[in-house]
């Protein structure tokens, strides 16, 4: 299957209709794929195995094409973070958080607050990218990971906010400074294997802090 995730040309190969079904409305046609995604039917069955958390073939193997599609992007400018990223008037908010904590709560509740002015971009998984001409400029991408909910879309917005939300007796907002973010967005940071990509990922961290 052909997409276009992130402005890359991803082409996927899939064993089960359901990953493509996820991937419909990435689909995009082209010539020449950016990336390609293979998931080899034995290595889903070989990793369910592996698995303490209960799940079907299918949508393990949704979940280890994010990882084959994560492991990737680096080294070239884009890297996951695990976070609910929304758009309103053409200005992107990310709300990170532990997986629990309530991050997509409070993004709906920002959505019940400002209506039609909130799109929200991707509620789990987005890709954040930067780009040579805008060094300093990370966008925010709608991906097919988005989240048991599926919130999110196909879109892209420029991050000017980053919270890191996490629970109180009573609700407050305080400012970070780099060094306070920079072990906060580490642990929601999707950091790849391979140490080529790992440093990549590191670098892009420190140029998102700097944004």
């Amino acid at each position: 299957m052909k997409c276009r995730i992130a402005d890359f040309n991803v082409e996927i190969f899939f064993n089960h209709p359901f990953l493509s079904e996820q991937c419909r409305e990435y689909a995009y046609d082209f010539e020449t794929a950016d990336l390609n995604v293979r998931i080899d039917r034995e290595f889903v069955k070989e990793e369910l195995e592996r698995s303490p958390v209960e799940s079907n073939e299918e949508s393990y193997e949704f979940m280890l094409a994010y990882r084959v599609f994560a492991d990737m992007l680096p080294t070239r400018g884009a890297f996951v973070l695990h976070s609910a990223v929304f758009d309103v008037d053409g200005v992107g908010v990310a709300f990170a958080a532990q997986s629990g904590t309530g991050k997509t709560t409070h993004m709906l509740r920002w959505k019940s607050l400002l209506g039609e002015r909130l799109t929200v971009v991707n509620g789990d998984k987005p890709t954040v990218r930067f780009f040579e001409d805008e060094p300093y400029t990370p966008y925010a991408y709608g991906t097919p990971w988005n989240g048991k909910e599926h919130y999110g879309c196909n879109m892209r917005t420029p991050i000017k906010h980053l919270c890191f939300i996490k629970r109180g007796e009573e609700n407050r907002a305080e400012p970070l400074d780099q060094s306070e973010a920079i072990s906060l967005i580490f642990n929601q940071a999707y950091m790849p294997s391979v140490p080529e990509q790992a440093a990549a990922t590191i670098k892009l961290i420190d140029r998102l802090l700097k944004s």
